[in-house]
């Protein structure tokens, strides 16, 4: 018997554990490692899944033109097909596999990015938005308050997500039109120039996340942050030390963070000393600042530096976006 009249009949006497998309499928053979074919059909068109220990082994499609097998038959699966899955013993799905192995799973993966976006997009909306940070900003702020949760940059038709867990970034995931990369891979489609909307997210479905997509190899994220500060505009403008004193009610505040940044980008962050004080080296211009007391509010003054004004005092009840 022909291995294609072998599959179209052998699950026919097999139990029937349910109907799945695609992305549900490997979610659900995987559970329980499950031993079984998959199977679906539209427009004249089936397509066989073989499965052994809950990962998908084999593969078949079959038209009116004729079968492919393995590879070139997982190339034919979009992501949005209906399986029904069927659970057969394991010795007669190693006699399948043996003629329709999947050596490159690449093209299973791709097929499901849509429904990662999906879960990802279900995920903030049940979670507290927290606020939108630069690559820099994310990881102090993160790493101050040792924060739980997932960051997402969207830009130019792809996205990128980093997962926190306890302030530290732990795994990564990319999205783009043609599909997902995970971990290390994702890690590397970040520049460092993204603009990430951070939400806590509850700590066992950060877990769930991070299981798929952990970063081992942290260095690239490293260097994607910024290590001086820049001169902003011509030298012309000139260049001083701009110090700023950080009070409450004229009180001043030691121990907070202060943080000044420009055109998106993070120039520098010192925590005051125990007279309030922060120094930065710049050039003339206006400028953000943004502190963070020891509360872990988060506060932000417009300030203009030059030389007739290098050395500012920000009280923290005053008005914020202030400009002085």
């Amino acid at each position: 018997m022909e291995i294609q009249d072998l599959i179209k009949n052998i699950h026919k006497g097999s139990k029937h554990l349910g109907t799945f998309t695609l992305h549900e499928l490997f979610q659900f053979a995987t559970s329980r490692s499950y031993n079984g074919i998959a199977v679906a059909k539209e427009n004249e068109r089936e397509y066989y899944l073989a499965f052994i220990a809950g990962e998908a082994e084999g593969a078949i499609y079959m038209d009116k033109t004729g079968t492919v097998y393995g590879d070139q038959a997982g190339k034919m699966i979009s992501g949005h097909e209906q399986f029904d899955f069927y659970e057969i013993t394991p010795d007669i799905i190693e006699t399948i596999v043996m003629r329709c192995r999947i050596f490159e799973k690449s093209h299973l993966k791709r097929s499901i990015p849509n429904v990662i976006h999906d879960l990802l997009e279900n995920i903030f909306k049940g979670s507290k938005y927290v606020g939108i940070f630069t690559l820099h900003e994310l990881f102090h702020y993160a790493s101050l308050r040792q924060s739980t949760g997932i960051a997402v940059a969207k830009e130019d038709g792809h996205e990128n997500y980093l997962a926190f867990i306890d302030g530290e970034a732990e795994g990564a995931i990319y999205i783009d039109e043609t599909g997902s990369l995970y971990s290390d891979k994702a890690v590397l489609m970040i520049t460092g120039h993204e603009k990430f909307e951070f939400y806590n997210v509850k700590p066992d479905i950060v877990d769930a996340v991070v299981m798929g997509s952990r970063i081992f190899e942290k260095t690239h994220l490293r260097k994607s942050l910024p290590s001086v500060i820049p001169e902003i505009g011509k030298k012309s403008e000139g260049m001083g030390v701009l110090k700023l004193t950080i009070e409450k009610d004229k009180i001043p505040q030691n121990g907070v963070n202060v943080s000044v940044r420009s055109e998106g980008k993070i120039l520098g962050s010192d925590i005051t000393t125990d007279v309030g004080t922060v120094s930065f080296k710049v050039t003339y211009g206006k400028y953000e600042c943004i502190i963070m007391d020891r509360a872990q509010n988060l506060k932000t003054f417009h300030i203009k530096f030059d030389g007739s004004n290098s050395d500012i005092v920000l009280d923290l009840n005053a008005k914020i976006l202030l400009e002085i």
